[in-house]
């Protein structure tokens, strides 16, 4: 199973024997040049993950648009389950906004701090690329910065399941670290997300071989 030395520091209380939570978390982008379908991969012991390319890596199955294969770096005895949760890229970025609709700044420029508060960033937040607020009056922010409203369509998906049982893809006979296979949907359709959109994963498995009452 998992050859690791797990943090003493980092604990999960549970009734399971040993469990060990998984997070990842990835940018959906399939024209990427590194043929993974995916960019901006971060997660400890996920050794890589897999969406469809147009010109796919020599390593990546190249699933289906809307496939997500999790290539997990251990073994584990058993899933048993997880969540998932997905962040709307962002519409082209623009320096005059609209008042009550929310933006995503995208650069800073030179504006100030007061003008990011004036723009209607809560005063208790430090302005940066990546933080959302709320507009709280037309016009432009100043200082050439820039912040972008979501894409028309968000995601472009309203669900991620996982495909079939987890529990005989984590423990591959030669060790080389489990899979596990999740499908996005839209509308009970298999649907891609749009591109840019980031998709964060966690997977809650037992690294233990012992089973408990229930399981």
């Amino acid at each position: 199973m998992a050859n690791r030395n797990f943090a003493s520091g980092g604990k999960i209380y549970s009734m399971h024997v040993m469990p060990v939570l998984l997070d990842c978390n990835f940018i959906v982008d399939s024209t990427n040049g590194n043929g993974y379908g995916v960019r901006s991969l971060k997660g400890p012991l996920i050794s890589k993950v897999y969406m469809n390319s147009t010109a796919p890596n020599a390593s990546n199955p190249n699933p289906d648009a809307g496939v997500i294969v999790v290539q997990l770096s251990d073994n584990y005895n058993k899933y048993f389950g997880g969540f998932a949760g997905f962040v709307s890229p962002v519409g082209s970025p623009v320096s005059s906004l609209t008042a009550n609709v929310a933006y995503v700044i995208t650069s800073l420029g030179t504006a100030s701090a007061a003008q990011w508060v004036a723009a209607g960033v809560p005063s208790n937040i430090v302005p940066a690329v990546g933080v959302a607020f709320i507009a709280k009056a037309s016009g432009s922010i100043g200082g050439s910065a820039t912040a972008a409203p979501s894409a028309a369509a968000g995601s472009g998906i309203d669900h991620i399941e996982v495909l079939g049982d987890a529990n005989t893809s984590i423990a591959p006979v030669n060790g080389s670290g489990g899979q596990i296979v999740l499908q996005c949907f839209k509308n009970g359709v298999l649907t891609a997300p749009a591109a840019g959109t980031a998709i964060g994963l966690a997977f809650y498995l037992s690294n233990s071989s012992i089973q408990i009452a229930g399981e």
